[in-house]
């Protein structure tokens, strides 16, 4: 008892720590923004990126890390021992019987037992998600007032619930049916990865940020749809989003599938870079268009789940059942080694994700041939973001999914690598 009140008594402390504060009418540069912008042309080219990155910032983002990553280590296995603890104990079998007590319909029941646990897991990793929100806050990466924060957390979980408890269903009626369910269940898995691609910038992106079409005023505007007709997406949608309320980085992305694709661009990034840095992430992210990168991720992502799904049920079924056992209620050994093996092919994904980043890189000076402002614009990111330059090579393994930033800003100036 003690220790849940010091438990509780922590997570008011920190809660009481947030200041919300009003959202900014308008983005402003900071001081990073100036000074980046002041760097001359020559000095980008001729300079290494450890003499044009702010010199505080190493030394910053050294501390941020060493609180920033033990955090998800702990965010991690906060739910994956909660998973693990639940069937141990017997509260997994004791949960099914609660919820099949109230609930008659059992396609229902599984729904609404696999929708508990993703908010289950929610709450156990509550106490590492604030701390890492607190880090964050501190060191200048997050800027969202707190209230948004909760709201921003309380969306995700219940689209992770209503994603999740969809997938148990789903798969347990497959499993009652046919024999063949894992096949049935791995082209279902591959289709509803597919429509999550669709909707997700006209239903899901739209609930934390707000989109607006470039505006036809913005000096940026007829440039980057040269650029884009050069590339050869002049039917490409430019949207701008509201990230500013969330972070001051310079952020240039890509969403959606089919007809639901677009480039976004991030408020700050219009309003502080220069129209060559807009122009040069703007490229990264045709490139990602014309290649269909996001495409070729979404189809990888979901072959390493069900990779690794495979193998924690054959791990689950190597584990001895419990009297109150049945598939239900094991459901959380197969999460929490669903978890661990998540953890172990991190690696995997990151490594084939830096290297479609690299490919975009290179296709961004092609494209642009402005080395200028690519150095720059890697510059400004590393400066904002408080990331390495050159990390070690087992962080980059694991942390990194695009190439260190030294290796950007070199490869942008055409220097030699300093990572390698």
């Amino acid at each position: 008892m003690a220790r849940a009140l010091w438990i509780v008594a922590l997570i008011v402390t920190m809660l009481c720590g947030f200041r919300a504060e009003p959202a900014r009418a308008a983005v402003t540069p900071s001081y990073l923004d100036r000074r980046v912008t002041a760097i001359p042309a020559a000095t980008l080219l001729s300079r290494p990126g450890t003499q044009l990155i702010d010199a505080r910032r190493e030394r910053v983002a050294a501390r941020m890390r060493r609180y920033s990553r033990p955090l998800f280590f702990l965010w991690a296995f906060s739910q994956i021992g909660l998973f693990l603890y639940l069937w141990a104990s017997g509260n997994a079998a004791r949960l099914r019987d609660a919820v099949r007590r109230r609930i008659r319909p059992v396609f229902a029941m599984r729904f609404a037992y696999g929708a508990l646990l993703p908010i289950l897991a929610a709450l156990a990793a509550l106490p590492a998600s604030l701390a890492i929100h607190r880090v964050d806050t501190a060191f200048g990466m997050n800027t969202e007032p707190a209230l948004d924060w909760v709201r921003d957390g309380l969306v995700s979980t219940a689209l992770n619930a209503v994603v999740v408890g969809f997938i148990v269903a789903c798969v347990f009626a497959l499993v009652d049916r046919t024999r063949l369910w894992w096949v049935w269940t791995m082209f279902g898995l591959f289709a509803l990865t597919l429509m999550m691609a669709f909707l997700e910038p006209v239903l899901v992106a739209p609930l934390y940020n707000r989109f607006t079409p470039l505006p036809a005023t913005s000096p940026v505007r007829a440039p980057l749809l040269a650029l884009a007709r050069r590339a050869g997406v002049g039917d490409a949608p430019i949207f701008v989003s509201d990230d500013s309320r969330r972070t001051s980085a310079a952020i240039a992305d890509i969403a959606g599938f089919g007809p639901t694709k677009r480039i976004v661009l991030s408020d700050a990034l219009v309003a502080n870079a220069t129209t060559g840095e807009v122009l040069f992430l703007a490229a990264r992210e045709f490139g990602h268009y014309a290649h269909h990168d996001d495409f070729r991720l979404s189809l990888f992502w979901t072959f390493l789940f069900i990779l690794c799904t495979a193998l924690a049920v054959v791990a689950a079924d190597r584990v001895g059942f419990r009297r109150d056992d049945d598939p239900l209620a094991r459901l959380c050994v197969v999460l929490g080694f669903l978890g661990l093996l998540a953890l172990v092919f991190t690696p995997v994904y990151n490594a084939y994700s830096r290297n479609i980043e690299s490919r975009a890189d290179a296709y961004a000076l092609a494209l642009t041939r402005d080395r200028v402002s690519g150095t720059r614009a890697y510059v400004r990111i590393a400066d904002e973001t408080l990331a390495p330059l050159c990390p070690s090579r087992l962080a980059r393994l694991y942390f990194f999914n695009s190439p260190p930033l030294g290796t950007r800003i070199a490869r942008a100036a055409g220097h030699n690598d300093p990572c390698q």
